[in-house]
């Protein structure tokens, strides 16, 4: 209880001005960041995640946000590395700003946006990678989903994936609870003339 099980870690990410945290008990996980903003040619946040090699899929519920900007904004991401200036998709639950697919396409390279309309928690999001390919997602129960956009990055094969915590303020952590989480890879295919049976 209050850690966070292995093989997720947590970390500031860029000058977020408070120190931040990630935790986990009972299926849900509880992360709290700072930072001036997600956005531009660097940020800072607080971003619990693991290790991602090649394709892959992250889902999760937020399922509560505390914070009291309107920017305050929590959701999965895949990054390109820990650096602030570093590729990534985001897709996001603000506090007042509704729901929007945020990324940095190649390191340095300025943000874009997409937005997906009005909403704030609890909602699911996904982010679903496929070779250079990233569509992020939404749903209000976890089973009707709604691709908001997609792009292409460059990024390396080993990527990180997890779940983001920004608050729009260098002075005090913004809070966000997501349970439901889960990540998912491909199956790896068999080779040509390969079978595959239940043993037992």
């Amino acid at each position: 209880t209050g850690t966070l099980p292995a093989p997720w870690v947590s970390r500031d990410i860029g000058a977020v001005g408070t120190a931040g945290r990630g935790t986990y008990s009972n299926g849900t996980f509880t992360v709290s960041g700072a930072g001036a903003d997600v956005w531009g040619t660097a940020d800072a946040f607080h971003f619990a995640y693991q290790p991602l090699d090649g394709d892959g899929t992250i889902t999760a519920r937020v399922a509560a946000i505390t914070g009291t900007q309107a920017w305050t904004k929590m959701g999965v991401m895949i990054r390109a590395s820990t650096g602030p200036a570093a590729a990534h998709a985001f897709m996001i639950v603000s506090v007042g700003k509704g729901l929007a697919f945020q990324r940095r396409t190649a390191d340095g390279a300025t943000s874009a946006h997409t937005s997906g309309g009005a909403g704030t928690a609890p909602r699911w999001v996904r982010l679903q990678r496929s070779g250079n390919l990233i569509v992020a997602s939404v749903s209000v129960d976890g089973a009707t989903w709604t691709a908001i956009g997609s792009d292409s990055f460059a990024m390396p094969a080993r990527v990180l994936v997890g779940l983001a915590s920004h608050s729009h303020d260098t002075t005090r952590l913004a809070t966000a609870t997501f349970d439901n989480v889960t990540i998912t890879t491909p199956t790896p295919s068999l080779p040509a003339g390969g079978q595959s049976r239940d043993i037992g």
